[in-house]
């Protein structure tokens, strides 16, 4: 390895932190709880603000590769073996729509069994590391204060979408100059994707994670082509809603299916900022490199789907070991975001569970 990719040691002060972000990020949790009661409200369901619609919960195995360098054995891959997994393939939506309509997918890991100490324990799983990945290579806002801008518009257009288009382009400034193109770039590259079979799909992080002596982004990558799922996705997606999930069960009846999950250590301070999460860290300056298997079984994942502990399961960056603690900004908000949005869609186990109590 050379001195020009040798990756960058991790310091505390990687992160800079501005002074005002703690109030920027309470704002963000005002602007989101205001969203989630307009969603119940029209909806009458305690549904969370993105990822609504899940495709599929599939049982699997994060197997860690033997022998990697030392700047790859780093926390939880600083061995080989062989832990416990669940995934969670989704769409990024706030919405359950058609599975034809262009969209975002995600998905989201739960490794159990692992050692270390952890960030925040998932409250049902005990220590788990999560990784959580969109098919996307980076987030649709910098920071705190754009993330913020953003939510602040959605609030204002009211879930009309070209009021929000227009006040997220433009931030009430008409001097294009001025205007927010990378960030509703990201939006549209994001919410334009055509659907994919999701066992086809690459997924990234967008936001870094500390990666032990070292800073990364991760991905997961499939192992080998899917054609023949695609092409059976496609003939499904004009008249089944739900034809995602359809496919995905079909194949994990027939096949296991598996991915390459890789990270891309951070070898420059210019061009792999922490705090801008719209920058795409380049490949050519830090390829990602494999680190472990995820291999999914064949299964029937229509029954796991149908089971109470799949339906509440929580997906969090920050059930995280601190060797894998998330960095930047944009990590900083998802923290408090995603306990307010575990915490809400509680609120819909706990009204299903009186209702039928009461019949």
């Amino acid at each position: 390895m050379t001195d020009t990719n040798r990756p960058l040691p991790y310091a505390d002060d990687v992160e800079t932190i501005p002074a005002d972000e703690a109030d920027d990020i309470q704002q963000v949790i005002q602007a989101l709880e205001l969203i989630l009661a307009r969603s119940q409200a029209k909806s009458g369901q305690f549904r969370a603000d993105v990822h609504v619609k899940t495709h599929g919960y599939a049982q699997g195995e994060l197997r860690v590769l033997p022998n990697l360098p030392d700047e790859l054995a780093q926390g939880l891959f600083g061995h080989d073996g062989v832990y416990p997994a669940v995934v969670r393939f989704s769409n990024a939506a706030s919405q359950a729509q058609f599975d034809a309509v262009p969209d975002g997918r995600g998905m989201a890991i739960k490794v159990l069994g692992v050692d270390g100490d952890v960030v925040l324990a998932d409250e049902q799983r005990g220590p788990a590391q999560d990784f959580v990945m969109i098919n996307h290579p980076v987030f649709f806002a910098r920071n705190v204060k754009d993330y913020l801008r953003l939510e602040q518009v959605l609030v204002q257009a009211d879930d009309k979408p070209l009021a929000t288009l227009q006040a997220g382009l433009t931030g009430g400034d008409w001097n294009p100059l001025h205007w927010h193109w990378r960030e509703m770039r990201a939006v549209a590259q994001i919410a334009g994707q055509m659907p994919a079979h999701t066992a086809s799909i690459t997924y990234f992080s967008m936001a870094p994670i500390r990666f032990g002596n070292f800073a990364a982004k991760y991905r997961a990558k499939p192992a080998g082509d899917r054609h023949e799922s695609y092409l059976a996705l496609i003939q499904r997606l004009a008249s089944q809603t739900d034809a995602m999930r359809l496919a995905l069960e079909e194949t994990l009846n027939t096949q296991e299916v598996l991915f390459e999950f890789q990270v891309q250590l951070r070898t420059s301070e210019q061009t792999m900022p922490i705090e801008d999460a719209t920058v795409e860290w380049p490949e050519r300056e830090s390829p990602y490199r494999t680190v472990a298997h995820l291999l999914l079984p064949r299964q029937e994942i229509a029954l796991l789907r149908q089971q109470v502990a799949y339906q509440h399961l929580s997906f969090n960056v920050w059930h995280a070991l601190a060797a894998h603690r998330p960095l930047g900004g944009i990590n900083r908000v998802r923290r408090r975001a995603y306990e307010l949005s575990c915490d809400w869609r509680r609120q819909q186990t706990d009204h299903v569970s009186l209702a039928s109590r009461r019949h």
